[in-house]
């Protein structure tokens, strides 16, 4: 039983650092947006992509027997933060 609480831990570590390199990656992303969006005088800020996102990302909760909630509010984050970091490169 031990053996495998072990194993199982690994996994969720593993599972946890590849979360950091996507969001690692995410943020990369968004700063090369930064730049596009300044070079074209775009808004920081769109809405109907926003809604769009949440309503895709509580399907695929649903879908995955995931709490849509929680993905929402977890989505909401990482769109407050892309905000934050777009606002702050500039």
């Amino acid at each position: 039983m031990e053996k495998e609480i072990i194993n199982l831990r690994r996994k969720l570590d593993k599972i946890n650092e590849n979360l950091i390199d996507l969001l690692s990656e995410r943020k990369e992303i968004v700063l090369r947006l930064v730049k596009i969006k300044r070079k074209n005088k775009l808004l920081i800020e769109d809405k109907k992509r926003e809604k769009r996102m949440l309503n895709k990302a509580e399907k695929m909760a649903k879908e995955k027997g995931i709490n849509p909630i929680l993905v929402k509010k977890i989505i909401k984050f990482l769109i407050e933060d892309a905000r934050k970091i777009q606002k702050k490169s500039g």
